[in-house]
C-alpha cells in the first residue's frame, strides 16, 4: 500500500493549516507535554477516559498538547512498513484522541527522540554512534544513531510515514544531543566510520577518538560537530516539510547555562527559522533561570518556547497536588516578556487536582498573547560565548567532567547578567556569530565579561564599534586568546583598552581584591574602597593612551585585609585596575578583575552599584526606579509604540554551584517555589530618548499620565506582571 492509500485511511478532522489559520502556533501560549493513561497504549488504564480527558484539557485552556506517538523510544503506534508496531496497535486509543482534540481546535504534537530509535538497532546496527573515550568505562549503545550515517535519510522518511498514518500536527523533538542518552553525563559522540570519512573529506584531519582539549585538531572537531548537528536538523526539517508544508517541527535545544560542548549543541543559533522550525529549552534550576535562558533564546532570532519543569513539588508525590500559581506563572511570563512562549510541564500533570491552578495560569498567559513580539530597545549588548564555553581554560574542568554537569558555566557572563538585570538596565545577549559591526552598531555599549576567546575578525568589529562612538566595558582576560583558545600573550584589543597585559595575579585561584577609588565622583558615591572575591589580571598603561585611571589596586596583602583599616594609612599602589581610554569617538573601560565571576561568588551590592555606575556613564534610553524584584524588558511593538514588561520575580540569586536533583522532589522545587508575591508600588519609568504622547496599562485598561522634561510615567502597582504601552512621537 502506498503512502497516498495509507493517508486516505486516516480519519482527519480539518487540517493543520486550518487550525493554524485560526490560531497560529506562535500565539498558542498554553502548551503542555503530558502522557495521561487514557492516551497511552495498553488495554486497560486508570483515570479519565479519552473523551473526559479532551473535555478536561479544553476546559483548562490547553492549546497544544504533546503526546507519545511512539513506545519505548521509537516503536510506532500504527502499522508501519519500516518498523514493526506494538502488538495491540489495532486497539490503540491515540487516533480517537486526535479526532476529539482536533474537533476542539487543539494542536497535537508527538514526542519523538531524534537520536533514539531503539527498535532500529537490530535492523541497522552499523548506523549506531560510536562514543569518544572520555576516561570512563565503555557503555552499550542502546539505540542512539549517528546523524552522518544513512539514518540521516531514514528518519525523515519514517516520520513522514507517521504523518501519513496519524492525524498529527507535528513533532516535538527530544533526545537531540550528539551522544548517549541515558544517565547523565552523556557520553560524547561520534567517531563512527561515516563521521571519520566525512571529517577527513571536509577538514583534511583524522577524527579524534578521545576527548583531548590540548589538541587543536580536537577543538576543530568540536566545532565541526556543531555544524553537523545544525545540518542534520535542517535536513530533517526540510525533508518532512517537503511532503507536509504546514507541519510543526519543534526541537529541544540545550542552550542553557548548565550545558557544555558534549551535547553537540552550539551556543549560536540553529537558524531553524530558515526551515520553518521552532525550538524550546528546558529550565531546571531556580525561577531566576527562565529569564536568563529566554534572553539567550531571543538573541538567536529563532521563534522559541521556554520549557519549565515542575515548579513546586511535594516529597513522595512529585508535583504538589494543589500548587500555588506564582511559580508556574512567573516561569511562563518570563518567556512572554522576552519574546517567546511558555511550554512544558510545570504542574507534573496536569491532573484534576491541578485544575484551578492551571486554569488561572493559562488565563494569565492568554491575556498577554498580543504583547510578545517586538524588536528590543537597544542599549547594552552582553557577550555570551560558545568560544569561551568550549575553549577558555577556566571552562575545561566542566567540559571534561571534573565538575557536576548541572553547575552553570561561564559564571562571569552569568554574574554580569545578574548585575544588569537586577539593576533594570536594558540589555540583550549577543552570541559569537553576531559579534560583528552590523550588530554592535545598534547598541550604545558592549559588555565583554571576561571574553577571553575572541577571533581577529571579532576584535576588528569591536575596534570599529568603539572608534565610531560606542562604549566598551571589558574585564580580566578579554581578547587574550583567539577563538580556539590559543594564547596570544597580549590583549588583541590593547590599543582600544589603552593597557597592556602583564600577567595573571593569583593564577586561577579566587582571592580577596581591594580597589582604591581615584575618580572623585566614584569616591563620593562609594567611599574609600571597592572589595570583591575573584580573579584578576595585571596591566600597565600604554604610553600613548588617552587614559584616565578610575581605580588603583590596594597594596594590602593577606587575609581579613580590612580588619584594621584606617584611612590615614598607606594602602594604595600605583597599579591601575579600572581605566577609561578614549579611542576614536568612543571610549573603553577596562576592569582588571573578573567582576562577573566575583559577583556570583559573593553578590556584594557595592560591586554591583559600581558596575552599574560605569555602564550608566553611557546614558540609557529608558531608566527605571523600582526594587530589585522587578525584571524589565522593553521592545518596539509597532510604529511609534514601546512595550515594556514588568515582571515581579522575588526569587533570590542562588550560588552558581547549587544544583537541583533530576527527581521532582529536588531542593529547588521543594524549598524555592514562591508562596507569595508582594505587589510593588509606584514604579517610575523615565524616557530619556522618547517624546511620550500617551501611556497605558492594557491589562488593567488604565491610562497613565506622563510628566515632561524628561517624560516620566508612574506605574501604580505591579502584582505579578504588567505591560506598559507607550506611544511616542518622532
Amino acid at each position: 500500500m502506498n503512502a497516498e492509500d495509507r493517508q486516505s485511511r486516516v480519519n482527519r478532522v480539518g487540517s493543520t493549516a486550518q487550525r493554524l489559520a485560526e490560531n497560529p502556533y506562535e500565539k498558542r501560549v498554553c502548551r503542555i507535554e503530558c502522557y495521561p493513561s487514557c492516551v497511552q497504549p495498553g488495554e486497560s488504564y486508570v483515570g479519565l477516559s479519552v473523551e473526559e480527558w479532551v473535555d478536561f484539557i479544553d476546559e483548562i485552556g490547553v492549546e497544544v498538547q504533546v503526546v507519545d506517538g511512539e513506545i519505548n523510544r521509537g516503536t510506532p503506534r500504527f502499522r508501519s512498513k519500516m518498523i514493526p508496531p506494538y502488538p495491540n496497535v489495532d486497539n490503540d486509543r491515540l487516533p480517537r484522541f486526535l479526532e476529539l482534540a482536533h474537533q476542539r481546535g487543539i494542536l497535537i504534537l508527538s514526542y519523538y527522540p531524534v537520536i533514539y530509535t531503539k527498535p532500529l538497532k537490530p535492523l541497522q546496527p552499523e548506523w549506531l554512534m560510536e562514543f569518544l573515550d572520555d576516561g570512563r568505562s565503555e557503555i552499550e549503545n542502546l539505540g542512539w544513531f549517528c546523524f552522518n550515517s544513512p539514518y540521516r535519510d531514514w528518519l525523515p522518511e519514517y516520520l513522514i510515514e507517521w504523518l501519513d498514518n496519524l492525524d498529527l500536527d507535528g513533532f516535538y523533538f527530544d533526545d537531540t544531543n550528539y551522544g548517549s542518552h541515558e544517565e547523565r553525563p552523556f557520553y560524547p559522540s561520534c567517531c563512527c566510520s561515516y563521521c571519520e570519512r566525512l571529517f577527513r573529506e571536509e577538514t583534511g584531519l583524522e577524527i579524534p577518538r578521545k576527548v583531548d582539549f590540548d589538541s587543536m585538531d580536537f577543538r576543530h572537531f568540536v566545532n565541526w560537530r556543531y555544524e553537523k548537528m545544525k545540518d542534520f536538523m535542517h535536513h530533517l526539517f526540510r525533508q518532512i516539510r517537503a511532503k507536509y508544508p504546514d507541519v510543526i517541527l519543534d526541537m529541544n535545544s540545550y542552550i542553557r547555562p548548565t550545558a557544555d560542548w558534549s551535547d553537540g549543541h552550539p551556543l549560536n543559533s540553529f537558524h531553524l527559522e530558515d526551515v520553518g522550525g521552532y525550538f524550546f529549552v528546558e529550565t531546571f534550576r531556580s525561577l531566576r533561570e527562565p529569564n536568563f535562558t529566554a534572553k539567550v533564546l531571543r538573541s538567536t532570532g529563532t521563534p522559541f518556547g521556554l520549557f519549565r519543569n515542575v515548579t513546586q513539588s511535594l516529597q513522595g508525590f512529585g508535583g504538589a497536588p494543589y500548587p500555588e500559581t506564582f511559580s508556574p506563572a512567573i516561569a511562563g511570563l518570563a518567556a512572554i516578556a522576552n519574546g517567546g512562549v511558555p511550554c512544558g510541564n510545570p504542574f507534573d500533570g496536569p491532573t484534576i487536582l491541578h485544575k484551578d491552578t492551571v486554569k488561572s495560569v493559562f488565563s494569565e498567559f492568554k491575556k498577554r498573547v498580543d504583547y510578545i513580539k517586538g524588536d528590543t530597545v537597544k542599549y547594552v549588548a552582553l557577550h555570551y560565548s560558545q568560544q569561551n564555553r568550549d575553549f577558555r581554560p577556566s571552562e575545561i574542568p566542566k567540559n571534561t567532567g571534573q565538575t557536576y554537569f548541572h553547575e552553570i558555566g561561564q559564571k562571569d557572563a552569568y554574574g554580569a547578567y545578574e548585575i544588569l538585570n537586577r539593576s533594570h538596565l536594558l540589555f540583550d545577549f549577543v552570541l559569537d556569530e553576531r559579534l560583528n559591526y552590523e550588530t554592535l552598531a545598534q547598541y550604545r555599549l558592549l559588555f565583554l565579561s571576561n571574553s577571553a576567546c575572541l577571533s581577529d575578525e571579532q576584535c576588528e568589529a569591536i575596534r570599529r564599534f568603539v572608534h565610531e562612538g560606542g562604549t566598551l566595558i571589558a574585564t580580566h582576560e578579554t581578547s587574550l586568546l583567539d577563538e580556539l583558545g590559543r594564547e596570544r600573550g597580549k590583549f588583541a584589543l590593547s590599543d582600544v583598552l589603552g593597557v597592556e597585559y602583564q600577567g595573571s595575579r593569583g593564577g586561577t585561584n579566587d582571592h580577596g581584591i581591594i580597589y582604591i577609588l581615584q575618580d572623585a565622583e566614584l569616591s563620593r558615591k562609594f567611599g574609600y574602597v571597592i572589595c570583591f572575591y575573584g580573579q584578576e589580571s595585571a596591566v600597565s598603561v600604554l604610553p600613548d593612551a588617552d587614559i584616565h585611571v578610575l581605580c588603583t589596586r590596594s597594596c594590602l596583602e593577606g587575609e581579613r585585609l580590612l580588619k584594621d583599616f584606617d584611612p590615614r594609612m598607606d594602602y594604595d599602589s600605583p597599579e591601575p585596575v579600572i581605566t577609561m581610554n578614549r579611542y576614536g569617538k568612543g571610549k573603553a573601560i577596562y576592569i582588571c578583575g573578573d567582576v562577573g565571576g566575583a559577583y556570583m561568588n559573593n553578590p556584594y551590592p557595592p560591586l554591583k552599584r559600581l558596575i552599574v555606575d560605569l555602564v550608566k556613564r553611557t546614558p540609557p534610553p529608558i531608566e527605571f526606579e523600582m526594587p530589585e524584584a522587578i525584571e524589565v524588558t522593553a521592545a518596539h511593538r509597532g510604529a511609534n509604540e514601546l512595550m515594556i514588561h514588568l515582571l515581579n520575580n522575588p526569587i533570590p540569586l542562588l550560588p552558581w554551584r547549587i544544583t537541583s536533583r533530576e527527581k521532582h522532589d529536588g531542593e529547588m522545587t521543594t524549598f524555592l517555589s514562591l508562596r507569595e508575591v508582594n505587589p510593588i508600588h509606584n514604579i517610575r519609568v523615565q524616557f530619556n530618548d522618547f517624546a511620550v504622547k500617551s501611556a497605558r496599562l492594557p491589562l488593567q485598561e488604565t491610562n497613565l499620565e506622563a510628566s515632561e522634561d524628561p517624560a516620566t510615567v508612574v506605574v501604580p502597582a505591579v502584582n505579578l506582571h504588567e505591560v506598559l504601552l507607550v506611544e511616542y512621537q518622532d
